[in-house]
């Protein structure tokens, strides 16, 4: 019994501190009658500014005149675990990778912007209390207090250029948040390029905005990758050459009976991949081997347990993760 309760309290711990999803935007979608974007996960658009996903790319821009009610021709989308049960958000602890680019043909339009919320009041649309890290195509990377109309910073970057690939690096730590901004095929300095504090949404809502701002309609924000507190496997143009341990989440979540659980190892070595269920009992042992590096998929096949919320775990060469998955039948 001591042995039963000590692992649901580890798995509670694990579910709270350890769960990040990844969009890589693979499945072409338009919004839906409700505004729901269903790719990788299932995002929500406002319902102004057009919005696509396709060629692996999530791809917005300007709204029609009038049709912003901030009028300032933006495009919102947003996702929480309301849109996705597995999209677990950490306002106060939180590190989001993201990979874009602004593409335009002619001559540079220096205005675009691209914001990513990081302290979200619950009534920011009352009182309009919400911070973002900006990318501004002529000013750099700084943060931005959208009651005010104020940027922190910008810092400027060689790597913001139209028609190129970058990413975008941010990692929040209660009330101080931090950004990197680098050409993609580099890798983020150091120390960050610029960092700015929350003073003004003491308890912010669990939930991601991503914003495009556009200064001419002649430009597309293109997003390729968003990585919430998981790490980028590699950086560069070449991303199956793994530089880390990984586990994804299954895929189709929530599932019946049948789902797949991808895993990526940078060295052969033992692993062992298992499921279990919420009292922390071992119900399947789907990998338990030497496994070369790469990537690899196990299937697991569900058909003889009962629905509800169980665990997958990964112990291999020091590296240890656990994420949920649903079963619904």
């Amino acid at each position: 019994m001591k042995k039963t309760i000590t692992l649901v309290l580890t798995f509670m711990f694990l579910q709270r501190s350890m769960f990040g999803w990844h969009e890589s935007f693979s499945n072409e979608t338009t919004p839906n009658l409700t505004g729901a974007v269903v790719s990788d996960m299932t995002w929500v658009w406002w319902g102004w500014g057009g919005i696509e996903v396709t060629g692996g790319s999530l791809v917005m821009t300007i709204p029609a005149t009038g049709t912003d009610p901030f009028d300032i021709d933006s495009n919102w989308l947003q996702i929480d675990q309301t849109t996705d049960s597995n999209a677990e958000i950490t306002p106060t602890n939180a590190e989001i990778w993201i990979k874009m680019k602004f593409v335009r043909e002619g001559g540079s339009i220096m205005g675009d912007q691209f914001h990513v919320t990081v302290a979200v009041d619950p009534n920011f649309l009352t009182n309009y209390n919400v911070y973002t890290t900006a990318i501004h195509m002529q000013g750099g990377v700084g943060g931005f207090f959208f009651a005010t109309g104020l940027f922190s910073g910008p810092a400027p970057s060689d790597a913001i250029i139209y028609n190129s690939w970058f990413w975008k690096k941010i990692v929040v730590v209660d009330d101080t948040i931090s950004v990197w901004v680098f050409a993609d095929g580099d890798v983020p300095t150091e120390e960050p390029q610029h960092v700015f504090a929350n003073e003004s949404v003491p308890n912010p809502a669990a939930t991601l905005i991503i914003v495009g701002a556009f200064d001419d309609d002649s430009t597309e924000l293109h997003i390729s990758e968003v990585y919430y507190n998981e790490s980028p496997l590699a950086i560069g143009d070449n991303p199956y050459i793994a530089s880390g341990f990984e586990l994804s989440q299954n895929y189709p979540n929530p599932f019946n009976p049948v789902t797949h659980i991808s895993y990526t190892l940078p060295v052969t070595c033992q692993v062992k991949l298992s499921v279990f269920n919420v009292l922390g009992e071992e119900v399947s042992t789907l990998v338990n081997n030497v496994v070369t590096s790469g990537k690899h998929t196990a299937t697991w096949n569900a058909s003889n347990m009962p629905s509800g919320v169980y665990f997958y775990s990964i112990e291999a060469g020091g590296f240890k993760q656990i994420k949920k998955l649903l079963l619904i039948k």
